[in-house]
């Protein structure tokens, strides 16, 4: 089975009111949640293949987080295409990917990575988890889906069951 991990980068803030938005950075709090989640994830044994991660500042440096806390080397690459990119976009870019890749991670942006994590949650999925996604996707949330297909090809006509959604802020108090 194939498992598709979807991941908004960490919360950010701005610098200064100049700012351009593809600029900002993950701020401290972005930072501690980001890891937190990578420590889930590896916690979990759902370490990806290939990483799949938007080019601007925050995700870089969510992805940056993300790979310093893998057991393993891992694929990845950044795709200019994620930034703040639509489902259609998401699921373009991950159809695209090696039929050798059992579990890809993609961290970008809302409200893309939500529409997509809805669409693709299907029958049999958790209902802690559906429950969960519906107060919203927050920064350095991870949406983990299994796909029905056996290729990413067709993971957009086959669909997924949602079978966990982590928030950062329930980790903590976990």
């Amino acid at each position: 089975m194939k498992r598709l991990l979807l991941m908004r980068h960490g919360k950010s803030g701005w610098d200064s009111e100049d700012q351009i938005d593809f600029d900002r950075v993950l701020s401290p709090r972005g930072q501690t949640d980001s890891k937190a989640v990578a420590d889930w994830m590896v916690s979990h044994q759902l370490v990806p293949d290939t990483i799949l991660f938007s080019d601007a500042v925050r995700t870089s440096q969510t992805s940056e987080i993300v790979i310093k806390h893998l057991p393993a080397p891992t694929e990845t690459r950044a795709v200019r295409d994620l930034y703040l990119a639509s489902p259609g976009t998401l699921l373009a870019t991950i159809e695209k990917l090696s039929e050798d890749v059992r579990c890809a991670l993609v961290i970008g942006h809302n409200p893309g990575l939500e529409s997509l994590t809805r669409l693709m949650s299907g029958p049999g999925s958790e209902a802690r988890a559906t429950d969960s996604l519906q107060r919203g996707f927050p920064p350095a949330g991870l949406a983990v889906i299994e796909l029905s297909g056996e290729t990413w090809r067709t993971m957009s006509a086959e669909g997924g069951r949602l079978a966990a959604f982590i928030r950062p802020k329930e980790l903590a108090a976990a």
